[in-house]
């Protein structure tokens, strides 16, 4: 049976603040210190995870939806 692994994104104005709920910039708040949506793509990509969804929400947000098998 193949199993699956998730990840869940926050991206606002193409930068990722949080990946599971954990902030992914250098400086705590500092949007400006987390990493461009296509820096983390590239990132994800290498590690296997493929994006599944993406949720638009307001303007300039969205969650993106990834999954990998374990």
């Amino acid at each position: 049976m193949r199993r699956f692994e998730y990840l869940v994104v926050f991206m606002k104005h193409d930068r990722v603040l949080t990946a599971n709920g954990h902030w992914q910039g250098e400086t705590p708040h500092d949007e400006e210190s987390c990493p461009s949506l296509f820096e983390y793509l590239s990132s994800a990509g290498a590690q296997g995870w493929e994006l599944v969804a993406v949720d638009p929400e307001e303007t300039g947000t969205a969650q993106l939806y990834f999954k990998r098998e374990r």
